[in-house]
């Protein structure tokens, strides 16, 4: 636990180098890297933001965001069969991390009244726009993350969903909370 705050320091420095574009080096106690650089480059302007949970703060002073998953369908109990079993194998590695860290991390210790849900959101656009509003002002997010593919999933199996979020939920959002 000790070696967290230096060790998270030293990856969102890497992390900074990697999101230049550049080819760069990098050497610190933990990480050592040469000519490394990323490709493909980022569709975005600048860099991706680099999101950093923590406590302790005013969060009203910092933009709040959360991984909230969604599944745009009209059909969900066809579609999200795979995205169910992905979900399971996810959550199984997670809980091997978790174990192997000795308990630490994870939701332990967060009661339900403080638990923030973290559920898929599935359904038709309609169904997507409603929930995910509602999430957003119930816990005054200022951005959602949200899976491009849940692990074990090839990038087809969620092409649909994510170009219907993209096309049709992501700019009702946008309207609904401006950004």
């Amino acid at each position: 636990m000790r070696f967290r705050v230096p060790l998270t320091d030293e990856a969102l420095e890497v992390l900074r180098r990697a999101f230049t574009g550049e080819k760069f080096s990098f050497e610190g106690k933990r990480y050592n890297f040469q000519d490394v650089k990323i490709t493909p480059g980022f569709v975005q302007p600048g860099d991706p933001p680099l999101w950093v949970a923590a406590s302790g703060r005013n969060a009203g002073d910092f933009r709040i965001g959360i991984i909230r998953s969604c599944l745009v369908t009209d059909d969900p109990a066809r579609d999200w069969v795979d995205v169910r079993a992905a979900e399971r194998r996810r959550m199984e590695v997670y809980n091997r991390f978790r174990e192997a860290a000795g308990g630490h991390g994870g939701v332990a210790g967060i009661t339900e009244e403080e638990r923030i849900p973290q559920t898929w959101v599935v359904g038709d656009v309609d169904h997507c726009v409603a929930e995910l509003s509602a999430f957003i002002r119930e816990y005054g997010l200022t951005d959602l993350v949200t899976w491009g593919v849940p692990p074990g999933m090839r990038p087809d199996q969620m092409a649909p969903s994510l170009e219907r979020f993209a096309r049709d939920v992501a700019p009702r959002l946008r309207a609904e909370f401006g950004g």
